[in-house]
């Protein structure tokens, strides 16, 4: 059974339902259309009130997913003169629930999110959720999406509102499964007598985890056995604290790479805390989007800044700088000429390899149009060329040349990655040139070295071609050398965990990912220390620059998307500055109440010269905005799993609060995630 558990996450990690999030007041409109959500005699809903044992199995039951039982299951509190007796005896009949050990069902309790995700997994596939630990129910239901919108933890109350969000979502998932004739993946009726039926609504004690929570997407049992040891990233060496009179000037260049963000996601819900250093704050950072100010005055992008107090040290200032990049529309974009570069060696065997690879290209493919040329080149022991040229309404085409890719071989990379170039060279468009490179990164044959492919790639991208790389599977995964070629590339770099992550990146998103509007984009701030004593960048350290760099046009920084946005952190430690004698110069601190500059150089996509933008920031924010704290959320949690000797008062529970309050109108769940996975890593931390 328990193998049968963790090969369902797996199944589930990798191929989770891609639908669009349908936001709390559609998910009420609906349920109220079908008659499974009535308001009270007044017909107020009482959406924000907790919700009871007995009314959630209501409305579970009026899914009408569930065979009747001709034997009602009683329970000592559920006369049969209680208004829910039937369905609770119905439900409990075919063990989607079940009462406590003295016999009773305590129908007026309100019903935890545990409880609730374990009756829905149950109704989505009873037979491999009957064992499931709290981890597992809340890692799988995060996977299907029931906890998109969900404000409890899981160990808290839900409110009716939670429970419409995830009542809709289970009945989208089923129903999903039966029209893709998957008729297993859902329970029409349960057997009786599931000897782990007191599992269901139990109550939670102190030891409140039943086991590590540790889930194999490979399906071995636990964190020791899946197979992290082959990974390989680059070390990260915090930055510490700057004196604001010996180094004023703060210097590095922009990434709005979000690979970090889906490869802790994996970890988590495979029941594993990311290693130190295996998470780029800044990445987790730009996962997400926030509300800034557009571009003014013809310039590519606006710019929005923010200084409040720092939650994980309440003595020192937090400065939030974002850049929001000017949008494009589909029907204004450019022709593109793309030349996807498939890893189809022996490693991209396994499921969430080279099969989510294909699935993920069939996303993107339905965004292209008759501006489009496709070219599809792949490597194992060797190269090929797949389709050269390929106008972008020739779908079924491509896609059949995708769908026939099998893995097989060694891993010829860098023989792939010239090609590739060639192929973009031969097909060049005035507009986007770009190579999208599908791999788990473990180059084995020809140039293999990180030093020699960041030279390869420096050089093609004089030739106007940029890359995007995407990262695949676990195990033997390369995210150091994929963090390369997406630097040095002009290029940025995602990580594929599942075909949600995919349908993110390459059809949401797809303006963002493919389209440069900037590119070369380096921020210098320069601080007073009239007004700041200290100053610390949080993450970006493998991105950090020389103060001659920011003016030297020849030196290469990063790329900026149509749309995207770059958000800084800066903890400052506010007072002025001690100036020191020094023989030779002096160090005068002039009169000033800004607290710093942001002086930015960016050039245009087919420029060779920068410009230069100034920003300067002269006071404190008077009320921080939700995104201000949810950014420093995201960060403080970052600093929490590299163990940052600057985490001050961080703590799971300081993260949470403050995530959990800043997540504004969250249009497509993704803050709402990012609580959900706080909440299950302090469950694995527990242990």
């Amino acid at each position: 059974m328990k193998k049968i558990i963790t090969l369902l996450l797996g199944l589930v990690l990798v191929l989770s339902c891609i639908g669009a999030y349908a936001g709390n007041d559609v998910a009420v409109e609906k349920l109220q259309e079908e008659g499974i959500l009535v308001g009270d005699e007044t017909g107020d809903l009482r959406l924000d009130d907790t919700l009871t044992r007995a009314e959630f199995s209501r409305l579970v039951w009026e899914l009408g997913f569930i065979k009747e039982e001709e034997n009602l299951k009683t329970f000592s509190d559920v006369p049969k003169n209680h208004w829910a007796y039937e369905f609770i005896g119905k439900m409990a009949s075919v063990d989607l629930l079940c009462g406590y050990p003295d016999g009773t069902f305590r129908p007026d309790e309100p019903i935890l999110l545990v409880h609730a995700e374990r009756i829905l997994l149950r109704v989505l596939n009873s037979s491999s959720m009957m064992d499931l630990t709290d981890f597992e129910c809340g890692a799988i239901s995060l996977e299907k999406n029931l906890l998109t919108g969900v404000t409890a933890l899981q160990y808290e109350e839900i409110t009716r509102r939670d429970a419409v969000h995830m009542i809709y979502q289970t009945k989208e998932e089923y129903l999903e499964s039966e029209s893709a004739d998957q008729d297993d993946a859902g329970v029409l009726g349960v057997s009786s007598g599931g000897g782990s039926a007191n599992l269901m609504m139990s109550m939670p004690t102190e030891d409140k985890t039943e086991s590590s929570g540790a889930v194999s997407i490979g399906g071995s049992l636990g964190p020791m056995d899946i197979g992290y040891s082959a990974e390989e990233y680059a070390p990260i060496e915090e930055s510490g604290f700057k004196d604001a009179i010996i180094s004023p000037l703060s210097t590095f260049s922009i990434d709005t790479d979000t690979a970090s963000y889906s490869n802790m996601r994996r970890f988590i819900l495979s029941g594993k805390k990311p290693e130190k250093g295996v998470v780029r704050i800044e990445e987790l950072i730009n996962y997400f989007t926030y509300e800034n100010k557009f571009p003014q005055d013809g310039t590519p992008f606006g710019i929005t800044t923010e200084v409040g107090i720092c939650p994980w040290n309440e003595e020192h200032l937090l400065a939030r700088i974002s850049i929001q990049g000017e949008e494009l529309k589909q029907e204004e974009r450019q022709p593109q000429n793309l030349v996807f570069l498939i890893d189809v060696s022996g490693s991209m065997y396994s499921s969430n390899k080279l099969p989510l690879v294909k699935k993920s290209i069939h996303l993107l493919l339905d965004q292209l149009d008759e501006r489009d040329s496709v070219s599809i080149v792949t490597y194992a022991s060797g190269t090929r060329i797949v389709l050269d040229g390929v106008s972008g309404t020739e779908k079924e085409t491509i896609k059949e040349a995708i769908d026939q890719l099998s893995a097989g071989g060694g891993t010829a990379g860098s023989e792939g990655l010239l090609l590739a170039y060639h192929q973009a060279e031969k097909n060049l468009k005035e507009g986007n040139n770009r190579i999208i490179l599908c791999t788990d990164g473990d180059f084995n044959i020809g140039v293999s070295s990180n030093a020699e492919l960041k030279e390869l790639v420096s050089e093609k991208r004089e030739k106007g071609i940029f890359i995007s790389v995407l990262g695949f599977g676990i195990g033997n995964y390369k995210d150091s050398r994929l963090e390369i070629l997406a630097d040095n590339g002009n290029g940025n770099y995602f990580y594929i965990d599942n075909l949600k992550e995919a349908k993110k990146v390459l059809a949401d998103e797809m303006i963002k990912t493919l389209y440069t509007i900037a590119k070369d984009v380096k921020i210098q701030a320069e601080f007073n220390p009239a007004t700041v004593a200290q100053y610390r960048l949080v993450g970006y350290e493998n991105r950090m620059l020389s103060t001659e760099d920011f003016e030297n046009d020849q030196k290469d920084a990063g790329e900026l998307g149509a749309g995207s946005t770059v958000t800084v952190l800066y903890e400052i430690v506010p007072g002025t500055g001690k100036a020191s004698d020094l023989r030779y110069q002096t160090s005068e601190i002039i009169g000033s109440n800004e607290l710093f500059c942001v002086n930015i150089r960016y050039k245009e996509p087919e420029g060779t010269e920068s410009k230069l933008l100034q920003f300067p920031v002269t006071e404190i924010t008077a009320q921080v905005s939700d995104d201000f704290s949810f950014a420093a959320a995201v960060a403080e949690f970052g600093m929490i799993i590299n163990e940052s000797e600057y985490s001050g008062l961080a703590s799971y529970d300081s993260v949470l609060s403050l995530a959990k309050n800043a997540r504004g109108e969250d249009e497509f769940g993704y803050r709402s995630e990012f609580v959900s996975l706080i909440d299950l890593l302090r469950m694995i931390d527990d242990e």
